[in-house]
């Protein structure tokens, strides 16, 4: 690969109107030549300046305004850049009427809801969907994990519509986006009431660019990621709109190798237990999707959506434990094993959409009909020795737990839009029925004093039914230019029961929630809003988190569900204020009966069961701060800064003293344009998470520093990009706690630190962007982790 660089020469010029002697706003500037395969051009700005870089050569220049050429001269660039000085035109053009639509801010307040315009910012032509969330005001994407300041999850919508993925999946397929195709994107931190009640969790609505008929268009792509080892992927992706029909599909596959670092430090009485387990996997993938849409008439749209995600993966490890003695720090015993886990998770995923315009005044009706089901038959083995020094006695172990897990769901979603003169109102319902079955089979020996040779296996199940009936109302209203409010109601009905005959388990529950949303909204003056919003939320349990199975990892060890985990609920209060492209938040949330997972430690018997159990309250106050700077046309920058102080009340059986603290962290995100075309980018990322509290972790500081260079070829068809990330290996998490007066840390690495590289293209019409749909399903999809 070559590269040329030409010099470049600036010519500038001021535009004024001979008559009145002010300046013309808004003239475009236009030099070509025949060299050139598309004219370079400017508009004026307030005071009537331009300036555009140009290569040496003979052009024409050409001053138009509202249709009517005010310039056209012929200008030879030379080595030296021109300064063409005040340029005086006259402008005799008499109109009936003039509509001026000003440029959007690159930052909006609306009233629930920030907008990031991202059409108006340089980013818009650097790459794909994730990059540009790197710099979204309040997302934060590190290691391609995509999270919102102040929340614990997030979902990401496209065009409205709710697109469920596994992280890994949504990673490859917002990489499947071009960011020149992205109009704004849209960080709701507090949901209204239209969207599902579940989880403490933002949204992220990526709205693209307006479709043009009767075109297509079509991207291929492949990378290779070089991380402890390699990983290779490929896809592309198609979208087509031909009349009343459109359609988007998109496939993707990947095949590679996964290696984690594990390590466990338990501080018994009778010594330290240290385990370390890092394990590798080998992994293929592969999702595909296909959005159909059709326009029956000029009211009525209808469409479908099919998804399907796949994978295969067979991990394993060797986790060795030695126990040291707290006098000596000599190994008093250890405990050394094999492993081997396969995972085969499928989802197929079904939906219908109708969307019906009942007048022109924006009324509308929305159906969706959807059903999915999941499937994920997974095996864990493991096998070992313990031994103990003095005096010298060596035991066995061997266990198998194999779960065939299969989930099923139906359910109907009506929305209405309905406007009236005096407010905007919507209102709409959802019905939802949840099944999950769990077929187990499992043997553990415990310590005995031969090898195993036969394993009696064991038989369990377990069984988890949820419905849910929701009826929402929205209401809108806009008192004069400054200030809005919006008020939503939604109420969920809920009946669950969890069964298992072998355990001879079964608790049923049957609860009614009403779930308020408030917004209120002030334009202070037209570059400063404040707003303040309230939200209610439920976070329900995943399936997996529900299976009460137990799983060994050896005999000292053991991961397990709760089948009697209840959901908990989140109050949230945000007050914000948006000026230009500083946006400043306070918050608080209070978490009522949050369930996570606690490691119990038995001084007894050195046993440590990881299970999830209800026993944390936590309120939270913090204020953020973030800052888009793009006042240079070569260099783009994102700051962001988040400090918050929780304070933890924890409810277990075991002792656990209550916790509270400081967290915060900042990030940094830069790209600099390295030629006057943009096609030559540098990025240089940085994120620090300081030392802070998570539960009841104290968690060590982490940092990450990325650099990723771009390449844009064939008018901008051709990307080809290489990154490294987490170059000094620094965002490994290290946590401790205390639980039953057993001192516990841990050091967690994800093979973070990577190179890679990227190739990607795009051909047909490049602005083509084909309907995707919105499902009625997608709380109940996540939770299966897809």
């Amino acid at each position: 690969m070559s590269f040329s660089i030409d010099a470049q020469t600036s010519i500038k010029g001021k535009i004024v109107d001979k008559a009145t002697q002010q300046p013309i706003e808004f003239v475009d500037i236009i030099l070509s030549n025949p060299s050139l395969e598309y004219p370079k051009g400017t508009i004026t700005d307030a005071d009537g300046n331009f300036e555009l870089l140009l290569k040496k050569g003979f052009y024409v220049l050409k001053g138009l305004y509202v249709g009517k050429e005010l310039i056209s001269k012929d200008i030879e660039i030379i080595d030296k850049d021109i300064d063409l000085g005040v340029i005086l035109v006259e402008n005799f053009q008499q109109l009936d009427e003039v509509i001026i639509t000003s440029k959007k801010k690159l930052i909006e307040r609306k009233i629930d809801r920030l907008v990031f315009n991202v059409e108006n910012s340089s980013n818009a032509s650097q790459g794909d969907a994730l990059e540009v969330l790197r710099v979204t005001p309040g997302v934060r994407v590190q290691n391609d994990q995509i999270t919102m300041i102040g929340k614990s999850n997030l979902q990401v919508m496209i065009n409205d519509k709710i697109v469920q993925l596994s992280q890994e999946e949504l990673t490859n397929f917002l990489k499947s986006i071009a960011s020149e195709d992205i109009k704004n994107i849209e960080v709701i931190t507090a949901p209204p009431a239209k969207y599902e009640a579940s989880g403490n969790s933002g949204l992220i609505n990526i709205i693209l660019k307006q479709a043009i008929k009767d075109s297509w268009n079509m991207q291929l792509r492949s990378s290779y990621l070089q991380r402890a080892y390699a990983t290779g992927s490929g896809g592309a992706s198609f979208n087509f709109n031909k009349d009343k029909l459109s359609i988007a599909t998109s496939l993707n596959y990947r095949d590679g190798v996964y290696y984690q670092e594990q390590d466990d430090y338990a501080y018994f009485p009778d010594g330290l237990w240290y385990t370390s387990s890092p394990f590798k996997g080998e992994f293929k993938g592969m999702n595909a999707r296909i959005d159909l849409n059709y326009k029956v008439s000029s009211k009525w749209e209808m469409g479908a959506q099919y998804l399907h995600n796949n994978s295969n993966s067979y991990y394993i490890d060797a986790p060795y434990t030695p126990v040291f003695d707290y006098n000596t720090n000599e190994i008093i015993r250890s405990l050394q094993s094999e492993g081997t886990a396969e995972f085969n998770p499928e989802l197929h995923s079904l939906n219908y959409n109708n969307e019906v315009n009942l007048d022109t005044l924006g009324r509308k009706l929305i159906l969706n009909l959807d059903y999915f089901t999941f499937k994920n038959p997974d095996k864990r083995t493991y096998n070992g020795t313990s031994i103990i020094q003095n005096p010298f006695s060596e035991q066995f172990y061997k266990g198998v737990n194999a779960n065939m897990q299969d989930v099923t769901n139906m359910s109907a979603k009506l929305d209405m839009e309905y406007p009236l003169n005096w407010i905007h109102l919507s209102f709409g319902g959802k019905i939802s029925n949840s099944k999950s079955i769990n077929d187990v089979s499992f043997f553990n020996s415990g310590l005995v004093d031969n090898p195993i040779i036969n394993m009696p296996i064991s038989q369990n199940d377990f069984e988890y039914k949820e419905d849910v009936q929701a009826l929402y109302l929205s209401l809108n209203k806009k008192f004069g230019e400054k200030w809005s409010t919006q008020l939503g109601l939604r109420l969920e009905a809920t009946q669950t029961n969890s069964a298992s005959n072998n355990l001879n388990l079964s608790t049923k529950n049957d609860y009614t929630k009403l779930f308020p949303t408030f917004y209120v909204s002030y334009n202070a003056t037209k570059h400063s809003n404040f707003s303040f919003n309230y939200s209610k939320r439920i976070q329900r349990p995943s399936f997996f988190e529900l299976n009460p199975n137990i799983y060994f990892a050896n005999p000292f060890q053991t991961i397990e569900g709760n089948a009697f985990l209840q959901p908990a609920f989140i109050d949230n209060f945000e007050l914000t204020n948006t000026y230009k492209n500083f946006v400043t938040k306070l918050y608080y949330s209070y978490e009522d009966n949050l369930f996570s997972q606690v490691p119990l430690a038995d001084s007894d018997t050195n046993i440590i069961r990881f299970t999830n159990e209800n026993f944390i309250n936590t309120q939270r106050f913090g204020i953020s701060e973030n800052y888009s700077f793009n006042k240079i046309e070569w260099w783009s920058n994102n700051n962001s800064i988040d400090i918050n102080y929780s304070k933890s009340e924890f409810n277990l059986e075991e002792e656990q003293d209550d916790q509270e603290g400081l967290n915060a962290t900042i990030s940094t995100y830069n790209d600099f344009n390295l030629n006057a075309d943009k096609t030559f980018i540098l990025g240089i990322n940085y994120w620090y998470n300081f030392p802070g509290l998570n539960g009841v972790y104290k968690t060590k500081s982490a940092s990450s520093l990325s650099l990723a260079l771009q390449y844009f070829l064939l008018d901008n068809n051709l990307n080809i990009s290489i990154r490294g990330n987490d170059l000094f290996k620094s965002s490994a998490e290290r946590n401790e706690s205390r639980i039953n007066d057993v001192l516990q840390t841990a050091r967690y690495y994800y093979d973070s630190r990577s190179f890679q590289l990227s190739v990607s293209y795009k051909f047909g019409n490049k602005n083509i962007s084909a309907k995707r749909h919105n499902t009625g399903n997608n709380n109940e999809r996540s939770r299966t982790g897809n």
